[in-house]
């Protein structure tokens, strides 16, 4: 199905997390998605009457099998493709519980800070590297 252009943008809710020994989990997009091959800080769009926390809490969920016990707002960004606006609200995921797994197709990495950089990330998720990586540090 094409993907219908609005002036609004699509609100997505995107989780941080980051385990024991300081890596950052993030995931491929698979075959058959939009901007499949490249890589992402896992979460999703909002659901109608769905608040940014109660979209990562399910997202998590339903692409990773993991429990999301607690998560803090860390900022707001909007950023432009050439087919969609996206406004990427991102959340540190400071407690979790469960092991995670790419339930949808997706491949999943924990990444250490210092090689984010190394991969194909999206432009949206790319931009931001520097100032998450800062964020979850301190």
């Amino acid at each position: 199905m094409p993907t219908i252009v609005l002036d609004e943008a699509l609100v997505v809710a995107v989780g941080v997390a980051v385990d024991p020994s300081g890596r950052l989990l993030v995931g491929q997009r698979p075959v058959g998605k939009a901007y499949a091959g490249q890589w992402e800080f896992p979460g999703g769009k909002l659901e109608p009457g769905e608040t940014g926390y109660q979209a990562l809490v399910r997202e998590f969920r339903e692409e990773l099998g993991l429990e999301v016990l607690s998560a803090r707002p860390l900022f707001s960004c909007l950023h432009n493709y050439p087919d969609r606006k996206v406004e990427l609200h991102l959340w540190q995921v400071t407690d979790f519980r469960g092991q995670a797994r790419g339930l949808e197709g997706q491949e999943l990495r924990w990444v250490s800070p210092t090689d984010l950089r190394s991969l194909d990330f999206l432009k949206g998720n790319r931009s931001l590297l520097g100032r998450i990586c800062a964020l979850v540090n301190s």
